[in-house]
């Protein structure tokens, strides 16, 4: 549906998450903004995930559960499944064990579709695992200290600032996410600098429109040392497919290791 009221496909790539999913689920649901519609990827969970998810499917038409054939083990090929089945004009993301505030997708429609943006993403705060708020996502640390110096591409190439949780963008069948199991836990982050690099235009709201869960069992651990070390391999992709400079892998090469090497004497 076009005009003043256009369709927001929302999916959720779904893996083991039944303690979570039925408060996500409700999230969307409650938004302010109802013209949705819920694709639910589920990636061979062997809980009770489907289940629940099934019984919003039957008392909500609006909402739909899409079997993946075999495990692929991250969010990569779920989220590129429901791209590939999504019918809305813009699409927004949401893992399994986080939750929109309820004016999440009114204030960022409002913005994205009477302009020429691309992209909206927001600030988020941080939620335990009783949903209890803990504090702010920090993501937008580095950024805030090079915006004045370095193009949004460029930051994004030293440091990941787009939350996908919080983003909602215009749907583009060209740009999928990497199914590359190399990249599992910085999909999201290849898949922004590939948004960039296609020079789509990105627009930041200051305002923490979801609550994103911190669960030391997540896969999406960005604090942890072993994505860190994975960013090494994004980083040879981009200078391989020659997306990045020799000057820009380097730096950004250093930056990480220097990250790997603080999180290592943070710990001791």
């Amino acid at each position: 549906m076009t005009g003043n009221n256009p369709l927001v496909t929302v999916i959720i790539p779904l893996y083991n998450a039944e303690k979570y999913i039925v408060e996500t689920i409700e999230s969307v649901m409650n938004q302010t903004y109802q013209n949705w519609e819920l694709l639910v990827i589920d990636d061979c969970s062997t809980d009770n995930s489907r289940s629940l998810v099934e019984k919003f499917e039957k008392e909500d038409s609006r909402i739909r559960l899409i079997e993946s054939e075999t495990n692929f083990g991250g969010p990569a090929r779920p989220r590129n499944i429901g791209i590939d089945n999504a019918k809305g004009e813009y699409i927004a993301f949401l893992d399994a064990d986080d939750v929109w505030t309820n004016s999440k997708l009114k204030k960022q429609i409002e913005i994205i579709h009477n302009t020429n943006y691309d992209i909206i993403y927001t600030l988020a705060n941080t939620i335990d695992t009783n949903s209890n708020i803990i504090g702010e996502f920090k993501n937008q640390n580095i950024y805030n200290k090079l915006k004045y110096f370095y193009s949004d591409l460029t930051i994004l190439y030293f440091s990941n600032y787009i939350n996908i949780n919080t983003v909602l963008m215009k749907k583009d069948l060209n740009i999928k996410f990497r199914e590359n199991k190399n990249l599992i836990a910085l999909e999201d982050w290849m898949f922004w600098i590939e948004n960039l690099y296609n020079n789509k235009k990105i627009k930041f709201i200051s305002e923490p429109l979801i609550n994103y869960r911190i669960d030391i069992n997540s896969i999406s651990d960005r604090g942890s040392d072993k994505s860190y070390r994975k960013a090494y391999i994004l980083y040879s992709i981009l200078f391989f497919e020659k997306k990045i400079s020799f000057s820009k892998f380097l730096i950004s090469f250093i930056l990480n290791s220097f990250r790997i090497l603080l999180k290592n004497i943070q710990s001791k």
